[in-house]
Protein backbone atom coordinates (compact mmCIF):
# COMPACT_ATOMS: atom_id res chain seq x y z
CA UNK A 1 0.00 0.00 0.00
CA UNK A 2 1.29 3.28 -1.00
CA UNK A 3 0.75 6.57 1.59
CA UNK A 4 -2.14 9.05 0.17
CA UNK A 5 0.36 12.12 0.63
CA UNK A 6 -1.87 14.43 -0.11
CA UNK A 7 -4.13 13.09 2.34
CA UNK A 8 -1.51 13.86 5.00
CA UNK A 9 -0.61 17.38 4.00
CA UNK A 10 -4.73 18.55 3.76
CA UNK A 11 -4.18 18.61 7.62
CA UNK A 12 -1.10 21.03 7.94
CA UNK A 13 -1.60 24.32 6.86
CA UNK A 14 1.79 25.39 5.82
CA UNK A 15 1.82 23.42 3.11
CA UNK A 16 0.24 25.92 1.27
CA UNK A 17 2.85 28.79 1.91
CA UNK A 18 4.80 27.57 -1.32
CA UNK A 19 7.32 26.88 0.21
CA UNK A 20 9.08 23.08 0.31
CA UNK A 21 9.73 22.56 3.81
CA UNK A 22 12.89 20.34 4.54
CA UNK A 23 13.97 21.31 8.17
CA UNK A 24 11.84 18.80 9.74
CA UNK A 25 14.93 17.50 11.82
CA UNK A 26 14.56 21.06 13.33
CA UNK A 27 10.96 20.97 13.98
CA UNK A 28 8.37 19.41 11.77
CA UNK A 29 4.78 21.00 10.39
CA UNK A 30 1.85 20.82 13.33
CA UNK A 31 -1.46 18.98 12.04
CA UNK A 32 -4.79 20.59 12.74
CA UNK A 33 -5.80 18.20 15.21
CA UNK A 34 -2.82 19.54 17.05
CA UNK A 35 -3.58 22.84 16.96
CA UNK A 36 -7.58 22.61 16.89
CA UNK A 37 -7.14 21.07 20.59
CA UNK A 38 -4.46 23.87 21.78
CA UNK A 39 -6.95 26.45 20.85
CA UNK A 40 -9.75 24.76 22.25
CA UNK A 41 -8.06 24.29 25.80
CA UNK A 42 -7.04 27.79 25.77
CA UNK A 43 -10.82 29.08 24.82
CA UNK A 44 -12.14 26.49 27.31
CA UNK A 45 -10.19 25.93 29.73
CA UNK A 46 -7.01 27.98 30.26
CA UNK A 47 -6.91 27.93 34.12
CA UNK A 48 -6.02 24.97 36.84
CA UNK A 49 -6.43 21.52 36.58
CA UNK A 50 -7.16 18.96 39.30
CA UNK A 51 -10.17 21.19 40.97
CA UNK A 52 -13.77 20.68 41.39
CA UNK A 53 -15.56 23.54 39.20
CA UNK A 54 -16.61 21.90 35.94
CA UNK A 55 -13.74 23.86 33.76
CA UNK A 56 -10.95 22.63 35.55
CA UNK A 57 -12.02 19.00 35.51
CA UNK A 58 -12.47 19.52 31.82
CA UNK A 59 -8.52 20.20 31.42
CA UNK A 60 -7.86 17.79 33.88
CA UNK A 61 -9.91 15.14 31.30
CA UNK A 62 -7.20 16.64 28.22
CA UNK A 63 -4.42 16.44 30.40
CA UNK A 64 -4.92 13.05 31.01
CA UNK A 65 -6.07 11.86 27.92
CA UNK A 66 -3.41 13.33 26.21
CA UNK A 67 -0.54 11.82 28.93
CA UNK A 68 -2.08 8.24 28.18
CA UNK A 69 -2.26 8.58 24.54
CA UNK A 70 1.83 9.21 24.77
CA UNK A 71 2.31 6.79 27.20
CA UNK A 72 0.04 3.93 25.34
CA UNK A 73 1.73 5.11 21.97
CA UNK A 74 5.55 4.23 22.82
CA UNK A 75 4.49 1.22 25.19
CA UNK A 76 4.96 3.10 28.33
CA UNK A 77 2.88 3.71 31.56
CA UNK A 78 1.68 7.14 32.45
CA UNK A 79 3.93 7.06 35.44
CA UNK A 80 6.88 6.34 33.29
CA UNK A 81 6.57 9.80 31.47
CA UNK A 82 7.84 13.35 32.20
CA UNK A 83 6.30 16.19 29.63
CA UNK A 84 8.63 18.59 30.47
CA UNK A 85 9.61 21.93 28.13
CA UNK A 86 13.15 20.59 25.67
CA UNK A 87 14.93 17.54 25.76
CA UNK A 88 17.56 19.64 26.74
CA UNK A 89 16.00 20.65 30.37
CA UNK A 90 15.16 17.20 30.43
CA UNK A 91 18.23 15.48 30.54
CA UNK A 92 19.70 18.01 32.51
CA UNK A 93 16.83 17.61 35.34
CA UNK A 94 17.25 14.19 34.94
CA UNK A 95 21.49 14.12 35.08
CA UNK A 96 20.93 16.54 38.29
CA UNK A 97 18.32 13.34 39.90
CA UNK A 98 20.88 10.60 38.82
CA UNK A 99 23.87 12.73 40.66
CA UNK A 100 23.88 11.60 43.80
CA UNK A 101 23.96 8.33 42.98
CA UNK A 102 27.43 8.41 41.23
CA UNK A 103 30.66 8.39 43.66
CA UNK A 104 34.22 9.82 42.49
CA UNK A 105 35.68 7.07 40.38
CA UNK A 106 32.03 5.69 38.74
CA UNK A 107 32.00 6.21 34.60
CA UNK A 108 29.76 7.38 32.31
CA UNK A 109 30.04 6.80 29.03
CA UNK A 110 28.78 9.61 26.00
CA UNK A 111 29.18 9.67 22.53
CA UNK A 112 30.93 12.58 20.15
CA UNK A 113 28.09 11.67 18.03
CA UNK A 114 25.07 13.16 20.45
CA UNK A 115 22.93 16.40 19.72
CA UNK A 116 24.33 18.01 23.09
CA UNK A 117 21.44 17.70 25.04
CA UNK A 118 22.47 14.16 26.13
CA UNK A 119 26.04 14.53 26.66
CA UNK A 120 27.07 18.39 27.76
CA UNK A 121 25.20 17.59 31.41
CA UNK A 122 26.56 14.43 32.02
CA UNK A 123 29.99 15.51 30.76
CA UNK A 124 29.36 17.99 33.68
CA UNK A 125 29.49 15.47 36.45
CA UNK A 126 33.40 15.31 36.31
CA UNK A 127 33.06 18.70 38.92
CA UNK A 128 32.00 15.70 41.04
CA UNK A 129 34.33 12.91 40.32
CA UNK A 130 32.98 11.01 38.11
CA UNK A 131 35.02 9.97 35.02
CA UNK A 132 32.97 10.52 31.76
CA UNK A 133 34.66 8.06 29.05
CA UNK A 134 33.74 8.70 25.32
CA UNK A 135 32.91 6.53 22.78
CA UNK A 136 34.11 7.99 19.72
CA UNK A 137 32.46 8.43 15.93
CA UNK A 138 34.43 7.19 13.02
CA UNK A 139 36.36 10.32 11.32
CA UNK A 140 34.76 10.09 7.81
CA UNK A 141 31.83 8.24 8.17
CA UNK A 142 30.78 9.87 11.72
CA UNK A 143 29.10 6.20 12.18
CA UNK A 144 29.70 4.34 16.16
CA UNK A 145 31.05 1.11 16.04
CA UNK A 146 29.79 -1.22 18.50
CA UNK A 147 33.40 -2.49 19.45
CA UNK A 148 34.26 0.77 20.79
CA UNK A 149 31.59 0.61 23.03
CA UNK A 150 33.09 -2.86 24.41
CA UNK A 151 36.11 -1.43 24.81
CA UNK A 152 34.75 1.59 26.99
CA UNK A 153 32.08 -0.83 29.36
CA UNK A 154 33.29 -1.85 32.48
CA UNK A 155 32.39 -3.42 36.01
CA UNK A 156 32.98 0.71 36.70
CA UNK A 157 30.71 1.67 34.30
CA UNK A 158 27.56 3.56 35.81
CA UNK A 159 25.44 4.58 33.05
CA UNK A 160 25.51 5.02 28.96
CA UNK A 161 24.24 7.67 27.01
CA UNK A 162 24.07 7.58 23.54
CA UNK A 163 22.01 8.73 19.91
CA UNK A 164 19.25 6.83 18.74
CA UNK A 165 19.69 8.20 15.66
CA UNK A 166 22.40 11.39 14.91
CA UNK A 167 20.44 14.39 13.91
CA UNK A 168 24.43 14.96 11.75
CA UNK A 169 24.52 11.57 10.74
CA UNK A 170 21.19 10.07 10.07
CA UNK A 171 22.45 6.46 11.07
CA UNK A 172 20.36 4.19 12.97
CA UNK A 173 22.23 3.01 16.28
CA UNK A 174 21.17 -0.84 17.69
CA UNK A 175 19.54 0.20 20.87
CA UNK A 176 18.10 -2.76 21.83
CA UNK A 177 21.82 -4.21 21.69
CA UNK A 178 23.19 -1.60 22.87
CA UNK A 179 21.22 -1.32 26.44
CA UNK A 180 21.76 -5.47 26.79
CA UNK A 181 25.56 -4.62 26.36
CA UNK A 182 25.38 -2.09 29.23
CA UNK A 183 22.97 -3.83 31.83
CA UNK A 184 25.95 -6.93 31.17
CA UNK A 185 28.15 -4.47 33.61
CA UNK A 186 25.19 -3.19 35.70
CA UNK A 187 24.86 -0.39 33.76
CA UNK A 188 21.77 2.25 32.86
CA UNK A 189 21.36 3.66 29.39
CA UNK A 190 19.75 7.06 28.19
CA UNK A 191 18.92 7.15 24.86
CA UNK A 192 18.37 10.28 23.05
CA UNK A 193 15.56 9.69 20.69
CA UNK A 194 15.09 13.07 19.08
CA UNK A 195 15.89 11.63 15.47
CA UNK A 196 14.25 8.91 15.56
CA UNK A 197 10.96 9.83 16.79
CA UNK A 198 9.10 11.39 14.23
CA UNK A 199 9.95 8.04 11.78
CA UNK A 200 9.58 5.11 13.48
CA UNK A 201 7.21 3.53 16.54
CA UNK A 202 9.45 4.02 19.72
CA UNK A 203 8.72 0.77 22.08
CA UNK A 204 10.48 1.48 25.76
CA UNK A 205 9.21 -2.00 26.71
CA UNK A 206 10.61 -4.55 23.87
CA UNK A 207 14.53 -1.93 23.91
CA UNK A 208 14.24 -2.28 27.75
CA UNK A 209 15.86 1.25 28.21
CA UNK A 210 15.89 2.59 31.41
CA UNK A 211 15.80 6.21 30.03
CA UNK A 212 14.96 7.55 26.43
CA UNK A 213 14.07 11.37 25.59
CA UNK A 214 12.27 12.94 22.49
CA UNK A 215 10.97 16.23 21.48
CA UNK A 216 6.96 16.37 20.52
CA UNK A 217 7.58 19.54 18.41
CA UNK A 218 9.31 16.98 15.95
CA UNK A 219 6.78 14.48 15.60
CA UNK A 220 4.06 17.15 14.54
CA UNK A 221 3.15 18.86 18.44
CA UNK A 222 4.03 21.45 20.47
CA UNK A 223 7.12 22.88 21.91
CA UNK A 224 7.73 20.11 24.63
CA UNK A 225 9.68 17.12 25.22
CA UNK A 226 8.78 13.20 26.85
CA UNK A 227 11.26 11.74 29.38
CA UNK A 228 10.55 7.96 29.45
CA UNK A 229 11.74 6.20 32.62
CA UNK A 230 12.21 2.50 33.36
CA UNK A 231 9.78 2.77 36.72
CA UNK A 232 12.34 1.16 39.08
CA UNK A 233 15.20 3.86 37.29
CA UNK A 234 12.60 6.28 38.50
CA UNK A 235 12.77 5.46 41.37
CA UNK A 236 16.45 5.63 42.42
CA UNK A 237 16.35 9.65 40.86
CA UNK A 238 16.10 12.30 43.68
CA UNK A 239 14.30 14.86 43.71
CA UNK A 240 14.35 17.83 41.25
CA UNK A 241 10.77 19.50 42.19
CA UNK A 242 9.16 21.05 45.87
CA UNK A 243 9.73 19.26 48.73
CA UNK A 244 6.55 18.45 49.15
CA UNK A 245 6.53 16.80 46.08
CA UNK A 246 9.15 14.17 47.35
CA UNK A 247 8.12 10.20 46.35
CA UNK A 248 5.58 11.85 43.99
CA UNK A 249 6.76 9.92 40.50
CA UNK A 250 7.18 11.38 37.38
CA UNK A 251 6.55 14.81 39.26
CA UNK A 252 10.06 14.64 41.07
CA UNK A 253 11.63 14.32 37.55
CA UNK A 254 9.51 18.06 36.52
CA UNK A 255 9.89 20.81 38.53
CA UNK A 256 8.11 23.93 36.33
CA UNK A 257 5.39 20.98 36.38
CA UNK A 258 2.87 20.91 33.25
CA UNK A 259 2.66 23.30 29.98
CA UNK A 260 -1.13 23.06 30.22
CA UNK A 261 -2.89 24.24 27.23
CA UNK A 262 0.58 22.20 25.16
CA UNK A 263 0.02 19.55 26.87
CA UNK A 264 -3.70 19.56 26.73
CA UNK A 265 -2.88 19.53 22.63
CA UNK A 266 -0.70 16.05 22.46
CA UNK A 267 -3.91 13.67 21.83
CA UNK A 268 -4.32 15.44 18.51
CA UNK A 269 -0.86 13.57 17.22
CA UNK A 270 -2.39 10.28 18.30
CA UNK A 271 -5.35 11.43 16.66
CA UNK A 272 -3.91 12.60 13.57
CA UNK A 273 -1.75 8.91 13.16
CA UNK A 274 -5.43 7.16 13.69
CA UNK A 275 -7.00 8.88 11.03
CA UNK A 276 -4.19 8.17 8.30
CA UNK A 277 -4.65 4.79 9.80
CA UNK A 278 -8.37 4.73 9.08
CA UNK A 279 -7.69 6.70 5.64
CA UNK A 280 -5.62 3.69 4.53
CA UNK A 281 -7.01 0.62 6.67
CA UNK A 282 -10.60 1.54 7.78
CA UNK A 283 -11.13 2.49 11.35
CA UNK A 284 -11.35 0.19 14.24
CA UNK A 285 -8.84 -2.53 14.61
CA UNK A 286 -6.27 -3.79 17.06
CA UNK A 287 -4.61 -1.53 19.73
CA UNK A 288 -3.34 1.85 19.53
CA UNK A 289 0.44 0.56 18.68
CA UNK A 290 0.07 -2.21 16.47
CA UNK A 291 -2.70 0.21 14.44
CA UNK A 292 0.08 3.41 14.49
CA UNK A 293 2.67 0.75 13.66
CA UNK A 294 0.61 0.07 10.63
CA UNK A 295 1.03 3.81 10.00
CA UNK A 296 4.66 4.45 10.61
CA UNK A 297 5.49 1.51 8.07
CA UNK A 298 3.94 3.62 5.19
CA UNK A 299 5.81 6.63 6.41
CA UNK A 300 8.92 4.51 6.14
CA UNK A 301 7.91 3.55 3.03
CA UNK A 302 7.28 6.70 1.93
CA UNK A 303 10.48 8.11 3.35
CA UNK A 304 12.66 5.37 1.39
CA UNK A 305 11.25 6.60 -1.27
CA UNK A 306 12.04 9.92 -0.90
CA UNK A 307 15.69 10.03 -0.02
CA UNK A 308 16.48 7.20 -2.62
CA UNK A 309 17.34 9.67 -5.53
CA UNK A 310 18.35 12.41 -3.53
CA UNK A 311 21.34 10.15 -1.90
CA UNK A 312 21.66 8.15 -5.28
CA UNK A 313 22.72 11.96 -6.75
CA UNK A 314 24.86 13.16 -3.81
CA UNK A 315 26.76 10.09 -4.15
CA UNK A 316 27.56 10.39 -7.83
CA UNK A 317 28.07 14.39 -7.62
CA UNK A 318 31.52 15.05 -7.84
CA UNK A 319 33.07 17.23 -5.02
CA UNK A 320 30.46 16.25 -2.83
CA UNK A 321 30.59 14.49 0.52
CA UNK A 322 28.04 12.50 2.38
CA UNK A 323 27.78 12.00 5.82
CA UNK A 324 26.67 8.63 7.44
CA UNK A 325 25.39 5.85 5.32
CA UNK A 326 25.21 5.65 1.56
CA UNK A 327 21.66 4.64 1.31
CA UNK A 328 18.28 5.41 1.94
CA UNK A 329 17.51 1.74 3.08
CA UNK A 330 15.51 2.52 6.42
CA UNK A 331 17.00 -0.34 8.32
CA UNK A 332 19.58 1.40 8.25
CA UNK A 333 19.38 5.48 7.82
CA UNK A 334 16.77 8.38 8.43
CA UNK A 335 15.86 10.88 6.20
CA UNK A 336 18.38 13.33 8.03
CA UNK A 337 20.94 13.62 4.88
CA UNK A 338 23.84 16.09 5.85
CA UNK A 339 26.59 17.03 3.22
CA UNK A 340 29.25 19.31 2.40
CA UNK A 341 30.06 20.78 -1.26
CA UNK A 342 34.08 21.25 -1.90
CA UNK A 343 35.02 24.85 -1.76
CA UNK A 344 31.52 26.16 -0.76
CA UNK A 345 30.02 27.33 2.41
CA UNK A 346 27.65 25.51 3.49
CA UNK A 347 25.78 28.62 4.49
CA UNK A 348 26.14 29.85 1.09
CA UNK A 349 24.15 26.70 -0.02
CA UNK A 350 21.43 26.61 1.88
CA UNK A 351 20.78 30.99 1.58
CA UNK A 352 20.74 29.86 -2.03
CA UNK A 353 18.55 27.46 -1.79
CA UNK A 354 15.76 29.51 0.46
CA UNK A 355 16.32 31.87 -1.99
CA UNK A 356 14.79 29.15 -4.29
CA UNK A 357 11.68 28.92 -2.05
CA UNK A 358 13.62 25.35 -0.10
CA UNK A 359 14.05 25.59 3.85
CA UNK A 360 16.80 23.68 5.02
CA UNK A 361 19.46 24.42 7.52
CA UNK A 362 23.37 24.46 8.17
CA UNK A 363 25.54 24.29 10.54
CA UNK A 364 26.13 22.12 13.11
CA UNK A 365 22.88 21.25 14.74
CA UNK A 366 23.78 21.42 17.91
CA UNK A 367 26.11 17.69 17.30
CA UNK A 368 29.00 20.65 17.22
CA UNK A 369 31.36 17.74 18.81
CA UNK A 370 30.23 15.31 16.04
CA UNK A 371 30.59 18.02 13.34
CA UNK A 372 34.11 18.49 15.05
CA UNK A 373 35.44 15.05 14.97
CA UNK A 374 34.02 14.65 10.94
CA UNK A 375 36.68 17.37 10.30
CA UNK A 376 35.40 20.57 9.48
CA UNK A 377 37.53 23.49 11.28
CA UNK A 378 34.33 25.67 11.20
CA UNK A 379 31.32 23.78 12.89
CA UNK A 380 28.89 26.85 12.88
CA UNK A 381 29.30 26.84 9.20
CA UNK A 382 29.27 23.15 9.25
CA UNK A 383 27.15 20.63 7.04
CA UNK A 384 24.12 21.37 4.68
CA UNK A 385 21.27 19.40 6.03
CA UNK A 386 18.32 17.85 4.34
CA UNK A 387 15.52 16.25 6.48
CA UNK A 388 12.24 14.82 5.29
CA UNK A 389 9.07 13.22 6.56
CA UNK A 390 6.20 11.62 5.09
CA UNK A 391 4.31 14.44 4.30
CA UNK A 392 7.29 15.53 1.34
CA UNK A 393 6.43 14.06 -1.54
CA UNK A 394 8.90 12.67 -4.79
CA UNK A 395 8.06 16.10 -7.11
CA UNK A 396 9.58 17.83 -4.28
CA UNK A 397 12.91 15.72 -4.35
CA UNK A 398 12.67 15.87 -7.52
CA UNK A 399 12.90 19.62 -7.98
CA UNK A 400 15.37 19.83 -4.95
CA UNK A 401 17.52 18.05 -6.94
CA UNK A 402 17.55 19.94 -10.43
CA UNK A 403 18.12 22.98 -7.82
CA UNK A 404 21.23 21.87 -6.25
CA UNK A 405 22.28 21.10 -9.11
CA UNK A 406 22.26 24.28 -10.31
CA UNK A 407 23.62 25.76 -6.93
CA UNK A 408 26.54 23.68 -6.78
Amino acid sequence: MQLDTEFCRSFFPPMNNGVVYLENAGGSYVPRQVIDRLTNAMQGCQNQPFWYFESSKDLTQRLETSIQAIAELISATTDEIVVGPSTTLNVYVLAQALRPLFSAGDELIVTNQDHEANSGAWRRLEEFGVVVREWQVDPETGELDLAGLDALLSERTKLVCFPHVSNVVGSINPVKEIAAKAHEVGAMVCVDGVAYAAHGLIDVADWDVDFYLFSLYKIYGPHLAVLYGKKEAMALCRNQNHFFHEGKIPWILNPGGLNYESVASLSGIVEYFEQVHDHHFGPGGNALKDRVGKVFELFAKQEQELATPLIAWLNAKEGVRLIGQKTADRSKRMPTISFSVDGRSSQDVVEALAMRNFAAGHGHFYGHRCVEALGYSDPDDGVIRISMVHYNTGEEMQKLIAVLEEII
